[in-house]
């Protein structure tokens, strides 16, 4: 049985409790990322994140085109993007740029796949604000896209972000329900690990956390569900980004890892994310919120 782990994460100004982890990218990053409490006065003018097939290099290889950018109202102190692409549920490449003294960042990506798949992209756009006497705030802002790319001998590759004819319509369900199949087979296994009780949570993947910047999550308030997205890519930026540390074992690169999955506590204040390594470890972070949770405005689906 593999051991339990355990990550805190601490909200608002106190920042986060944690090891500083291995870099497994190539790109620059920092080595540390902070959430601060949010800015009324600076909001993103656009955030975006785009998937689209840019070339077909022969029958049996195509190339994935990958691109995020996003800009600030004002310059900030320090800007970051940090994007996680997935095929099939797992992750498959990750880009995050930051620079200071800046409102805009742009940044593209190339991936050579092969076969039918579903490709997500989810990207966390942040900023930075400093003001006189030490006061630091920020804004976030999350953008997503999908792909649907279908390469089958019997016709020509194509790709959509939504099914329109019975083909496609037809593509989408096959290729979401091995997913769906095989991330149940893992959520399942995760739940069994650390005992828990699915109806005590609102469950959601990390890919649709950008549907909570217009409403709030579950019995938060508008505060708390800034401040808990935050708390939550602060986190990942951590321990799955930067490097996935499993209990008794090596720092394992995040690649080949399952999209997170959010557990929030529908009466406690507290959230869970699970995921599984490419080596098959089991990974749990558990976020503690910094106010009392309220009564649920309304739901989400399991």
């Amino acid at each position: 049985m593999i051991k339990r782990i355990h990550y805190v994460i601490m909200l608002g100004m106190i920042g986060f409790f944690a090891l500083i982890l291995v870099n497994t990218s190539s790109n620059p990053v920092r080595e540390s990322f902070t959430y601060f409490p949010p800015d009324p006065d600076v909001t993103f003018d656009s955030a975006s994140t785009s998937l689209t097939i840019l070339t077909q290099d022969d029958e049996d290889e195509y190339t994935l085109d990958w691109k995020t950018g996003s800009s600030l109202s004002e310059v900030a102190y320090l800007r970051q993007d940090l994007s996680f692409l997935y095929e099939e549920g797992r992750l498959i490449d990750s880009m995050s740029i930051w620079k200071e003294n800046t409102a805009t960042l742009r940044q593209k990506k190339e991936s050579t796949s092969e076969d039918s798949g579903h490709y997500e992209a989810i990207t966390y756009h942040y900023g930075e604000i400093h003001y006189p006497n030490d006061v630091i705030k920020s804004a976030q802002q999350l953008s997503y896209d999908q792909l649907y790319v279908i390469d089958s001998p019997m016709t020509p590759l194509e790709s959509f972000k939504k099914a329109s004819s019975e083909e496609e319509k037809e593509w989408q369900y096959i290729l979401d329900h091995a997913m769906d199949q095989q991330a149940q087979l893992v959520f399942k296994a995760m739940v069994t690990e650390y005992n828990l009780h699915p109806e005590d949570y609102y469950i959601f993947p990390l890919t649709s956390l950008g549907q909570y910047q217009q409403r709030t999550l579950p019995g938060l308030s508008q505060k708390q569900t800034a401040d808990t997205i935050g708390g939550i890519w602060e986190g990942l930026y951590k321990n799955y980004f930067l490097g996935i540390i499993p209990p008794n074992g090596p720092t394992e690169s995040p690649i080949g890892s399952t999209i997170p999955i959010i557990l929030l506590h529908k009466h406690s204040p507290y959230l869970l994310i699970l995921f599984q390594t490419k080596s098959g470890k089991n990974i749990e972070l558990i976020q503690y919120l910094n106010e009392p949770i309220l009564e649920p405005q309304d739901t989400l689906e399991e």
